[in-house]
């Protein structure tokens, strides 16, 4: 280990990601908001540190987590010759006695010992403190030996018995290659997996946008159709958009904050068009009849739970976009609280939709379109239901590996609805139009 203490009144250590060559640029290629700003972005950001890095300030409490890691390493080149060490850089400013950083197991923490424990159990304790009222800054270089590997651990900064008061950046290296350097066990393949989605994405695309551009010139498009393009866009740019913040990360360790948040409310507005458009499709609006009923108990409870829906899917959402140490959550969901009501609001949402349209397709008006209607139910169930199937079964140390299925369910769910919303076979489906817009136009001027 290195550690290096240096004694300066009032230090503040620069962030090092604004010092890197070509950061201003890449700022200000993102603000333009264009998609070349966003390529160069993502190749500014390739010059950037080599580590996953967090940065930030501990108050409040006498210890609290920075982050969590797992480190790997690679094979040796012969059997039995030398493995590369991974790396622990943490650079702590304190202005207090007292303060220690630790290196503990994940799960002691996840037990919610208190401090003094936490500190015996310790597999790296640093003390930061000296004999001196001036600011500290602490240089503390650690290097992690292969008899860690995917072990879960977490670094503290702790104070027992007092409130802690520090600033801190704290680096983390895997040796390896570009996939597997800033990776924590539990990350590694998720560049891979969203590389390959964004290619899914690109050659879905043309079509979304071939079928959205016929079915404007012949102005046959209805509020579900345009719910549905709109939709399917945004949830194509969300893909981009985060694999853009993954390639960054994977150079820097950080990625692009911001970039991700765009993604993860991309991803919810994606989200609630889709159930919009599925609830409306189970429920029959242009199939079978141009609207459900003002003022009935079937349109209230329609709206009853597609606004429960996009409230809970906004306040997971945002939980997730303010929270420090999930920058490689590919949409906003946590496995925390903040995210239940979410979870089981869509599955609620999912039975909701399958019944109402089984309960549809049973009518009489209903048996020309019946395997559409099928179709419709099945694909709301399969679709919502999944992300909660998939949360209670799955580990959260898999849980970022299994959204990037969960992304390859919803392009698939994208793709079965455009299949039906093509311009050959939109007029076949949306058969039933509202009397104002087809049949009689100019209605509003009593010309009728």
């Amino acid at each position: 280990r290195t550690i290096r203490v240096y004694h300066r009144p009032r230090y503040r250590a620069p962030s090092r990601s604004r010092a890197q060559p070509g950061y201003e640029f890449a700022m200000a290629c993102w603000r333009r908001g264009l998609i070349g700003g966003l390529l160069f972005v993502a190749w500014c950001g390739l010059r950037g540190t080599e580590a996953k890095m967090v940065m930030g300030i501990a108050s409040g409490q006498d210890y609290q987590l920075v982050t969590t890691f797992c480190f790997t390493f690679p094979a040796p080149a012969t059997p039995g010759g030398p493995v590369p060490n991974g790396r622990i850089h943490s650079q702590t400013i304190v202005s207090e006695n007292g303060h220690r950083f630790l290196v503990v197991n994940r799960s002691d923490l996840q037990q919610g010992l208190p401090c003094e424990e936490l500190v015996r159990r310790a597999k790296v304790i640093e003390p930061l403190s000296e004999r001196t009222n001036e600011v500290i800054a602490y240089d503390l270089t650690l290097n992690v030996e292969p008899s860690m590997s995917r072990q879960q651990i977490a670094a503290v900064v702790a104070r027992c018995g007092q409130t802690i008061n520090a600033e801190y950046i704290v680096e983390f290296t895997n040796p390896g290659s570009y996939e597997e350097e800033h990776f924590a066990c539990q990350d590694q393949g998720l560049l891979h997996n969203y590389l390959w989605l964004s290619v899914f994405a690109a050659m879905m695309a043309p079509a979304l946008f071939s079928a959205q551009r016929v079915l404007h010139r012949r102005q046959a498009h209805n509020d579900i159709s345009a719910m549905f393009f709109a939709g399917a866009a945004f949830f194509c740019a969300r893909i981009w958009l985060f694999m853009v913040h993954l390639l960054v990360y994977s150079r820097n360790g950080m990625g692009l904050g911001m970039l991700l948040f765009v993604a993860q409310f991309l991803d919810f507005i994606s989200n609630t068009m889709a159930v919009l458009v599925l609830v409306a499709l189970v429920h029959g609006v242009y199939i079978t009849r141009p609207f459900v009923p003002p003022g009935s108990v079937e349109r209230t409870q329609l709206m009853q739970v597609v606004g429960a829906f996009s409230a809970t899917c906004l306040l997971s959402t945002l939980a997730c976009g303010f929270k420090v140490d999930a920058m490689l959550s590919p949409f906003g969901l946590l496995s925390g609280v903040a995210s239940w009501p979410y979870l089981v609001l869509r599955g609620y949402t999912g039975v909701f939709a399958f019944q109402r349209g089984i309960k549809l397709a049973n009518e009489a008006e209903a048996q020309t379109k019946k395997q559409h209607i099928v179709r419709f139910s099945l694909t709301a169930l399969v679709w919502l239901l999944m992300l909660p199937v998939v949360m209670a079964f799955t580990g959260e140390s898999n849980w970022n590996r299994s959204a990037a299925f969960m992304d390859l369910v919803t392009l698939g769910m994208f793709g079965i609805v455009l299949h039906d919303f093509w311009p050959s076979r939109f007029g076949l489906l949306f058969s039933c139009v509202k009397p104002t817009e087809r049949a009689h136009p100019y209605s509003e001027f009593g010309l009728d």
